[in-house]
């Protein structure tokens, strides 16, 4: 690793509060995951499996006006 990439990482990992060592592993475990199509820590497939569950789908109602708090 170059100086210019170590301090990037060393100020990345101080604005994150962590250690080098701590922040590095973060990063590269979010990689991994990005990798193999995890997001967030849940596996690809995981909410489309929820869908037998018959969850209602959300209506999506139009814009009504709203009165006015203040009359003054």
């Amino acid at each position: 690793m170059d100086d210019i990439a170590m301090e990037e990482l060393r100020a990345d990992a101080e604005a994150a509060g962590k250690s080098i060592s701590s922040y590095a592993r973060e990063v590269l475990e979010k990689r991994h995951e990005a990798e193999r199509g995890w997001v967030n820590g849940w596996p690809p497939g995981y909410f489309e499996n929820l869908k037998p569950l018959n969850f209602e789908e959300p209506v999506d109602l139009p814009p009504e006006p709203i009165e006015p708090l203040n009359t003054i």
